[in-house]
């Protein structure tokens, strides 16, 4: 079977997950080395009546779930390998781990927005900017040309008693 090509959803979607990942990723750095929020212009004010006595732990949080998760995924997104160990929390099996996880970033990225947007009680610019990203992204996982692409392959096999199965999965790995 002819492996499938990449679209210009495949294009859009890998582009603006590097954006978004570049984004939280500076922006978890900052956070980290300067969890008074000063080096960003955001005043510890906003963290009264929180948990978080400074801004190091949603740095972190921020570095590691939307920053180099999604970084990570790029490299998967082009090349869909079968690495069946990362495969383990695709709720979606019949499509590729990748695009799940695709999913998953997008939104955790509108859930990070919103939930910052409370607890700060304050918008932005810039938040507004990366929750329609958010939306684009999930948007963009969602649309059909890119759902087809990362959707694996069922080879279907007889049993014993001429029943057609479709159980085996087939990563198709495409050529850039």
């Amino acid at each position: 079977m002819r492996a499938r090509s990449k679209t210009f959803g495949i294009y859009l979607l890998i582009i603006v997950v590097a954006f978004e990942a570049l984004g939280a990723v500076y922006g978890g750095i900052n956070l980290i080395n300067d969890p008074s929020g000063r080096s960003i212009r955001l005043p510890i004010s906003f963290l009264e009546g929180t948990v978080f006595p400074s801004y190091l732990i949603p740095g972190i949080i921020l570095f590691l779930f939307l920053g180099f998760f999604p970084l990570f995924l790029i490299f998967p997104l082009i090349f869909k390998p079968n690495w069946p160990i990362i495969n383990v929390l695709n709720i979606y099996k019949s499509y590729h781990w990748a695009w799940t996880y695709t999913l998953y970033t997008a939104i955790m990225l509108i859930m990070w927005i919103n939930i910052e947007m409370m607890i700060l009680r304050t918008g932005s610019v810039i938040q507004g900017s990366f929750g329609l990203l958010g939306i684009f992204m999930l948007i963009l996982t969602l649309m059909p040309s890119v759902k087809r692409y990362y959707k694996l392959q069922n080879h279907s096999r007889h049993n014993a008693n001429g029943h057609k199965r479709t159980d085996e999965k087939i990563f198709h790995q495409t050529e850039v």
